[in-house]
This record gives C-alpha cells, structure tokens and sequence, in this order.
C-alpha cells in the first residue's frame, strides 16, 4: 500500500470522497470536499484506487463530529461527518448533476422534504452463532464483519428493542458458524420477522427449530416469522399469530412476508402527499410498479385505480383488500410486458414507482402515449434522468420535481416528478 497526501475534491455518487492521485481519482471513505489528508492507497477487485485516510492535514470546513457513537464501527451510515447545511445541499445537487448532464430542466422545483433520523420501521440484521452465543448488528463497510452495535439513530428505538428480545430466542434456532440475515418490519403495531439462511443442525427447519420459532414469536410478541434459505427464494411462513395490516388511504391491506413498505412511515406520507399534489381532482388512474398500495390507496379518493405489480403475493394482498373500492390489480411484468400505447391513453394520469433499475421499457410506451399526465417516484437519480430523456425526446416535458430523503445520512435520495404532454 502506498501512501500520498491528497485534497478531497468532491463527493462521489455513494458519498465517498473523491481525489486526484497521480494515476487518477482515489475513492476515500470519510472524505470531504476540502479535507487535506494522508491516505494510504489500495486497489481493488473491482479496479476501483481507495484511500485510507491515515492522517487528517486540514479538515474540510463542512466537517463536524458524527453524533453517533458507532460510526466508526458500523456501515449503515456514510455522511453522518458532513454538516447539515453541506449534506441537504450536496443531496439536492446530486439530482440536480444527473438531470444537467441529460439537459433537463424542470419548470419547477418545490421545496425539499427531509425526514431525521430515528424512525426508520425495517432492518435487516446480520446474525452469527457462535458458542451458543448470537451477535447481531450491521455488517461493516466494505467488510464481512458484524458490528454488535447498542444503539442507532437511524432506525426506531422499538426495532433495537425487537432486536435484543429477539438475540437469545435465535440461539435454538442459528445454525452454528454460519451467517443468517434477521429482517424485522414493524407496521400496525406489531413485527413481522423473516430469518434467512441455513437454520438447525442440518441448515433447515426441524422439528426443534420450528419449536424455538413458535417460542420466539410467543415470547417476543412477534406476529409472523418467516424463513428461506437464500435472498430470493420464497419464504416459508413458520407461525402467523396475526397478520399485519398497513393503511393506504382507504385501503387496508394484509400484507405478505418482508413486503417492501417505505423505510419511514414519516417518508411514504411526504410522497404520498407530493403525488397527490400533482393528480387531478378527479379521473381514472394507472399505478405501475404498485407494491402493495402505497400510491394506489390514497389515489381512490379521486377516482378508479389500476394497480399493475409483477410480484404474486402484493398482487393477491392488494385483491383481497379491494373490497368495494375502484380498485383493480393486475398482475404485470412491465419490463416485458410495459403498457402498449393504446392502453396508456386510457388514464387521466399515471404513477410509475419503479425500482432502482427505473422503466426504460415502460417509459419507450409512454414517450408516444397521449395521458395528459406522468408522476414518476425515483430512488435512483441516474435511472430516473434517463427515463426522464426518454420521456422529454417523445410527448412529454418535464414539469416539477420534489426530493424526499428518508435515507437519513446515506447516499440514496427519492424524488417525485411530474410531466405534461406537451
């Protein structure tokens, strides 16, 4: 490893610090714009020059002490280093970069909503055995290691709480030396858990582990728990003594095992609210890439919805929480299957929300569509200034945009934005 002294230039899209070294840009974590340091250099397997900053020359003036106690140890927070003021900026200016760079240029830009931390409902936990012992926190930043944190200041103190009930009831249930996730979701006042990875004696579910999960659910108060082998495979409900509800708008929905919610109740209200802001009084909606019903439910208050959602259980939860509503849900892969043009033109306005890759696919339909109205929700700016071309080289022009950050003290930023056909 080498080392070399380097002044922070900028921050780079996952909030790294980024230098000039003399073979190119050195990525430095904890780096701040300003900051004069001595790092020491490595490159890694993905070809990728990092810095360890060994030495502190001159601190940037945008730097200040982390205010938790764990920052050093855990990977969950990036920016937790940056003043307020540099932060929010830096944050409005990363959206702002990646729009510029595909000449695009909102009419307007409505005021930016930031939720503090402490309320995050859902955590994903790495959990490992050994001894007859579980240690349970976050993994390290770029390492497999777990920090056995005590506190955080993201998530809500009642997920900390689950967390350390929950740490002595897995010993039964942890296969020993190996790894699992612990996924902990608190909605309606009570906790779904999905454990995922090898569990017992023999990596799955026996007879003593479905015990030690019904004693688990019984003690901690849990309503679900959930298992599966490996991130996509489908999960095995183990116990349900209740099922959770969640509420959007007039919907109440039952919801599957680790459905995807908003990470902060605080965050899907502020774009709840930025999407009903750009709706008209009344009409006949689409809602595209629909989850559950976040943006569905509050959208029967002004007319009839379609939900259209690829993932089989939020479209079955979604079915039965229909009732009388105007609500139809309608199973749909809209990356194979987008919305033909004919059926695009039916709507007032349509919603789309779709996941980190975007809707290139969706967004080559609607570019050519006649729907008088488009709100897209992003979590990826990038994906989102590509869509948004798309959408501004065909029949639309990008009207209004609005960031809400619920990544408390992370790289990742949402926005809401609306377009009219021109």
């Amino acid at each position: 490893m080498a080392a070399t002294d380097v002044t922070i230039q900028y921050l780079g899209p996952k909030g790294d610090g980024v230098a000039q070294g003399q073979r190119g840009r050195i990525y430095i974590d904890g780096g701040i714009p300003g900051d004069r340091v001595r790092v020491r250099t490595h490159r890694g397997d993905d070809g990728i020059t990092r810095g360890e900053i060994t030495a502190m020359l001159a601190p940037s003036s945008h730097r200040q002490e982390a205010p938790c106690p764990h920052y050093d140890q855990c990977g969950g927070c990036t920016l937790q280093h940056v003043t307020p003021q540099f932060y929010n900026h830096w944050k409005q200016d990363m959206v702002r970069d990646q729009l510029a760079k595909l000449n695009l240029y909102p009419k307007r830009w409505d005021a930016p909503v930031f939720i503090e931390g402490g309320h995050r409902r859902r955590a994903t936990f790495a959990a490992l055995k050994k001894n007859d012992r579980v240690i349970m926190g976050y993994y390290r930043r770029r390492s497999d290691q777990i920090a056995d944190i005590k506190t955080c200041m993201v998530a809500e103190p009642e997920i900390f709480k689950m967390r350390d009930t929950l740490r002595p009831l897995l010993v039964p249930i942890l296969k020993e030396g190996r790894a699992a996730d612990v996924f902990i979701q608190h909605v309606g006042g009570v906790y779904d858990v999905v454990i995922t990875g090898q569990v017992g004696r023999h990596g799955e579910p026996d007879l003593n582990v479905r015990e030690a999960i019904s004693e688990l659910a019984r003690k901690a108060g849990v309503a679900r728990v959930g298992w599966r082998s490996r991130d996509r495979d489908p999960i095995d409900v183990m116990i349900e003594r209740e099922k959770p509800i969640a509420s959007f708008g007039e919907l109440r929905v039952a919801l599957p095992p680790a459905a995807f919610l908003q990470p902060t109740l605080q965050g899907e209200l502020a774009l709840v609210d930025a999407v009903i802001a750009r709706l008209p009084a009344k009409g006949h909606f689409a809602d595209l890439f629909s989850g559950c019903g976040t943006f569905s439910g509050p959208m029967l208050a002004r007319g009839s919805v379609d939900a259209y959602e690829s993932v089989d259980p939020a479209i079955k939860a979604l079915t039965k929480a229909r009732g009388t509503h105007q609500l139809k849900a309608v199973k749909r892969d809209l990356f194979k299957n987008p919305l033909r043009r004919d059926e695009i033109n039916r709507y007032d306005a349509i919603v789309f929300d779709p996941p980190r890759a975007g809707a290139r696919e969706q967004s080559s339909a609607m570019a050519s569509a006649k729907a008088p109205l488009l709100v897209g929700v992003s979590c990826n700016p990038a994906t989102f200034a590509r869509d948004a071309r798309i959408l501004c080289d065909g029949n639309y022009r990008l009207d209004s945009i609005q960031l809400v950050d619920q990544f408390t003290w992370s790289h990742h930023v949402e926005l809401v934005a609306s377009f009219i056909r021109k």
